[in-house]
């Protein structure tokens, strides 16, 4: 076996290959035709990060509101790692594309039935990182990397309890400090990816008349 490096440069546009100029062209013209197309307003910038943010809180709470449509007793809580997100929402127009730039991985929406002494173990993880991506029902207080207070719905988390949490394939597996939710009692990947459920809730919205709006509601509190 051998083998040569060859630095791609400027040089290989002097003599251009036509057919397939031509052919990645034409793939070209129908994909941003596609990725061009406006599905609906945001009324606001929304970026992504640690305790909370416009767009991680956004994400998480369309995550709940997918779980409620489409499990029997409703979802209990949205899950969204912080960094799942690789752009940020610009204020006005919103195109596929860039919901294809927010939500850039092929992660699919995950279903877990998970005990609540492995939930609090998921809020231990979230105060020793600083906060990630929540639906709005909870209401976490974390202090010296330390769980001080969790609520969900106004209430403490019950360990013996099970509760419903949508989340994504990718944290499903344990990954990015979502450890615990290996010990899922119950696990049901959807198949759907999360950002076909965004594209399809902008679209919703702009149907119904409305921009995409999201706010800072102290869902998550670091305190130093």
């Amino acid at each position: 076996m051998s083998g040569t490096i060859v630095e791609m440069n400027a040089t290989f546009d002097e003599r251009p290959h036509h057919r397939m100029q031509s052919l990645v062209q034409s793939y070209k013209s129908q994909l941003d035709e596609k990725m061009n197309e406006i599905i609906g307003r945001s009324a606001q910038y929304m970026d992504y990060r640690r305790p909370e943010s416009l767009l991680t809180n956004l994400t998480s709470d369309v995550m709940k509101a997918y779980g409620d449509e489409h499990l029997p007793d409703g979802a209990d809580a949205g899950v969204m790692n912080v960094h799942g997100h690789r752009a940020t929402m610009p204020k006005g127009v919103v195109t596929v594309g860039n919901l294809f730039e927010i939500y850039s991985f092929d992660n699919t929406v995950t279903f877990l039935e998970l005990k609540g002494s492995d939930l609090k173990a998921m809020f231990d993880a979230y105060a020793r990182i600083g906060g990630a991506g929540i639906s709005s029902n909870v209401k976490l207080v974390a202090e010296g990397g330390k769980v001080k207070s969790v609520t969900l719905d106004g209430r403490p988390i019950n360990e013996n309890a099970i509760y419903h949490v949508v989340t994504l394939d990718y944290l499903a597996d344990g990954n990015d400090n979502m450890t615990s939710f290996r010990n899922a009692v119950s696990s049901v990947n959807t198949g759907v990816t999360l950002r076909d459920v965004m594209i399809d809730y902008v679209k919703e919205q702009t149907r119904q008349g409305n921009e995409i709006e999201s706010v800072l509601d102290g869902r998550i509190t670091v305190i130093k």
